[in-house]
């Protein structure tokens, strides 16, 4: 069974199939606490939630007087996690490498010039090959040790991998331009897409929409986009209205996409 925990920067959840209704899934969500590292609030969300506590009988370990004792021989049932496969989709700053140019040797180097704030952190690498390219990104070494000594079969992706594949898919048709722009955690990751190559990523703190706006208008002004290209708006958008209504006086097309 495969437990999916999503860590960002307020919030752990975790995702699992239910193990007694077929087809159901089951949540549980847990707010990170501002002033302790993300290691130990997932410490704590290991042992407040009820998902990733899950366990299964394995084996019957016997309680032994000896091989010539009076006394019967009895067994203690042993547990361990009913996942056999973690996937943890972490949300951290992304270095995009094209497949041609990467080399493994450099990449922990690379990362630390363009993300100089995280690098005590361990890269990794996620290849995305839909888009031709390799994905660094960094996770807490804390992270993965309390990962590591609580789960078998840990495995790590970037949140923001499968957007952007699925960005990418959108893109494809019309002869308009595309900029697409996915909010969640107070934060605004902006990219753009040309026949099937990232054009543009990157990412930006935006917790009020005159903030997003001017980021989002910035990026349409760099990239030479015209005011009837299109700006496709995803995910968990504060003050959306609001928003459309200070893009709507640069930008014609503005639509909500999944």
């Amino acid at each position: 069974m495969k437990l999916t925990i999503r860590i960002t920067r307020t919030t752990i959840t975790f995702t699992a199939p239910n193990t007694v209704i077929e087809g159901q899934t089951d949540y549980e969500q847990y707010n990170m606490k501002t002033g302790i590292a993300v290691a130990a609030n997932l410490r704590q969300a290991l042992t407040e939630c009820r998902l990733p506590q899950a366990k299964r009988p394995t084996h019957l370990t016997p309680l032994s007087g000896g091989a010539n004792a009076d006394v019967v021989s009895t067994a203690v049932p042993q547990s361990e996690s009913l996942y056999d496969e973690v996937l943890v989709v972490i949300d951290t700053p992304l270095l995009l490498i094209p497949q041609e140019e990467f080399d493994v040797q450099n990449v922990a180097l690379l990362y630390a010039h363009t993300n100089s704030n995280m690098r005590q952190d361990e890269v990794l690498t996620y290849p995305i090959a839909q888009l031709g390219v390799v994905a660094a990104y960094a996770v807490n070494r804390d992270l993965r040790f309390v990962l590591s000594e609580t789960f078998r079969g840990v495995q790590y992706m970037p949140l923001l991998a499968p957007v952007l594949v699925q960005f990418s898919q959108q893109s494809w048709g019309g002869f308009q331009e595309k900029l697409f722009c996915y909010f969640h955690d107070k934060r605004i990751d902006i990219c753009a897409f040309r026949k099937g190559r990232v054009r543009f990523c990157n990412s930006f703190d935006a917790t009020l929409a005159p903030d997003a706006a001017y980021y989002i208008l910035n990026v349409w002004q760099t990239l030479a986009m015209k005011r009837t290209d299109i700006l496709c708006l995803s995910g968990n958008i504060s003050g959306l209205e609001q928003l459309v209504k200070e893009l709507g006086r640069f930008i014609k097309n503005i639509k909500h996409v999944h």
